[in-house]
């Protein structure tokens, strides 16, 4: 893992994962929350942002408050990928399979040249 502002980056051999880590907000253990762009090996990047359940969890009782989503009524995101424990590692687990498994293309959004 490299730091390259503002991204923390995760190198694969079969993918780079550019995370929008906020360090004064995260952690690399902690993060619950974040956007992230993959790019990988064929020149494609995708666009995903990625939510532990306990924060989807959280976000809905603080929009149930707030009145946000009609009271916390339901929960999206545009590519959205949820995975069950924080963290950059646990995220990178789920990143990593969804590459090996060609579901990249269905669950990220393609960023195209110059739009990041």
């Amino acid at each position: 893992m490299t730091h390259t502002d503002p991204y923390l980056v995760v190198t694969e051999p079969t993918f780079k994962a550019r995370f929008l880590l906020d360090p004064a907000a995260d952690t690399e253990e902690s993060v619950a929350n974040i956007d992230v762009i993959v790019d990988l090996t064929d020149g494609s990047s995708w666009s995903l942002t990625i939510f532990t359940v306990d924060e989807v969890r959280r976000l809905l009782e603080l929009w149930r408050k707030t009145g946000e989503t009609a009271h916390g009524s339901y929960f999206w995101a545009s590519d959205q990928l949820i995975v069950p424990a924080p963290g950059i590692s646990a995220m990178t687990n789920a990143i990593r399979e969804l590459v090996r498994s060609g579901d990249i293309a269905v669950a990220g959004s393609p960023v195209e040249i110059g739009q990041v």
